[in-house]
């Protein structure tokens, strides 16, 4: 009997994320890989032809539900892939046959499910032991905040609005100098979206578990623009409220001070270098003596700090980032998040076909990253991966104890419900007893975001209360 639940061309997105995380080693576009890989599924057998190359492996899934048996034949044929072209090139990859962005999170749910996750890690999913122990430790370093709770949600604010575009950066992000007539108004339709959101969570009778605005970079608006906000989010009594301020030269003595009388717990100042040189090529309107300045003037404050660091910015070498994580750590700021540089559409980087690519190099910034970052008294507690990544690595955030971001846990494992308001914000619905997640996501754009305003809050008061 054939197992006819998958065509062809469904696997191939898969395929393509195997052999780009593969990449400079292999390179295949999309319709060569459609063209010389093959799958086939009989009687749970299935059967990968790529090249001149077959392999058979087994697949057990005949008393699963038809959703998961699709997702279970795609890991197979995903690992199938893999291990030929591991075989192929000689390379193991550091996350192995794993490209999803939270690994974290599939341990988590084998653990959940009583198998042995480290070794479902290790043998099936082909992760060498140094990366499957890696995302043991994060697990367990998240276990004092790890959790599911229906009776929970976290509240997301985005301002995707940067004083300038930095390279190596994807988001819908507007600049500010193009769009200053949309603003105010924008701040102003973003702050009633904000008090929909908070009497929705009273009408659903949840409590508001964590704070957090991001962007682009929130810092950039005006004081009176960022105060509205800050104040409009003021009255919620949740255990943490982060914003992300982001870049030094967006941030001042005064917008600190209505951080603080606003409640304000936690924010970010991101170097992302403290390589003079590397601030003007990647965009950043700063020098690195800027980013000493403003940490001394918020340090002023009683804030939790977070410095976000990128491995493999343009021109930088292994001294270069070694420098960088030096300066960062010398200021013990309470988190510090390192980034592997990925290269995406849309960034001027891609459009400059900029190789982060570079054997070894990554590998090497990422591994002196770690040691480093530990043996300084900061443990990692949370980790995402992207496509495109430099050495198919990752991003991992570390605090000091006791100073792990909440919100940055419930995201990546997708513990909690979301209500998020602003232009691209991304609601997210958890049922915990049905193992059921769906998204909701507002317009991208700023001028499609405010022609759409009774909709937007039809719609969430819908897909929250369905």
């Amino acid at each position: 009997m054939e197992l006819n639940i998958l065509t062809n061309s469904e696997f191939l997105p898969d395929f393509m994320d195997i052999i780009r995380a593969f990449s400079p080693f292999v390179t295949f576009n999309e319709q060569e890989t459609e063209n010389i890989i093959d799958i086939s599924i009989v009687n749970e057998n299935v059967t990968l032809k790529f090249k001149q190359k077959t392999i058979k492996n087994r697949c057990y899934i005949a008393n699963l539900p038809l959703i998961k048996q699709k997702s279970e034949v795609k890991r197979l044929a995903k690992i199938m892939l893999y291990d030929l072209l591991s075989e192929i090139t000689g390379i193991t990859l550091p996350y192995g046959s794993l490209t999803g962005i939270r690994p974290t999170k599939l341990y988590h749910e084998l653990q959940a499910s009583g198998k042995d996750a480290f070794n479902y890690f290790t043998d099936y999913l082909r992760v060498p032991a140094q990366g499957a122990e890696w995302i043991k430790k994060i697990c367990d370093n998240q276990q004092s905040i790890y959790c599911f709770n229906d009776n929970e949600v976290d509240f997301f604010v985005n301002i995707p609005i940067c004083i300038t575009r930095c390279s190596y950066c994807s988001f819908i992000s507007a600049e500010l100098g193009k769009i200053k007539k949309w603003i105010t108004p924008y701040v102003e339709q973003l702050v009633r979206e904000i008090e929909h959101g908070i009497a929705l969570a009273k009408k659903l009778g949840v409590n508001i578990r964590s704070i957090y605005v991001g962007g682009g970079t929130p810092t950039s608006l005006c004081e009176s623009d960022f105060e509205k906000i800050i104040k409009a989010l003021s009255v919620i009594n949740c255990k943490e409220f982060t914003v992300e301020a982001g870049r030094p030269d967006t941030i001042s003595k005064e917008k600190l001070q209505i951080m603080a009388d606003n409640g304000v717990t936690r924010i970010s100042i991101n170097p992302q270098t403290f390589n003079d040189k590397t601030l003007a090529l990647i965009g950043r309107n700063h020098t690195k003596q800027d980013i000493f300045n403003v940490y001394a003037e918020a340090r002023k404050f009683n804030f939790d700090i977070n410095m976000d660091l990128i491995a493999m910015l343009p021109e930088e070498s292994f001294e270069d980032f070694e420098y960088s994580l030096t300066e960062a750590l010398a200021l013990k700021p309470d988190n510090i998040t390192v980034h592997t540089l990925a290269i995406k559409k849309g960034s001027n980087l891609k459009l400059a076909d900029y190789n982060n690519k570079i054997e070894l190099l990554p590998e090497k910034m990422i591994d002196y990253s770690r040691r480093a970052i530990i043996s300084s008294g900061y443990e990692p507690y949370y980790m995402y991966r992207q496509k495109y990544m430099s050495g198919n690595l990752d991003n991992t955030g570390y605090a000091k104890h006791g100073k792990a971001c909440i919100y940055n846990i419930d995201i990546m494992e997708e513990t909690h419900s979301i209500i998020a308001c602003g232009a691209g914000a991304i609601s997210k619905r958890v049922w915990t007893a049905e193992n059921r997640l769906e998204r909701r996501a507002n317009p991208k754009g700023i001028d499609v975001y405010m022609q759409r305003e009774d909709k937007i809050l039809k719609d969430k008061e819908e897909f929250f209360t369905e």
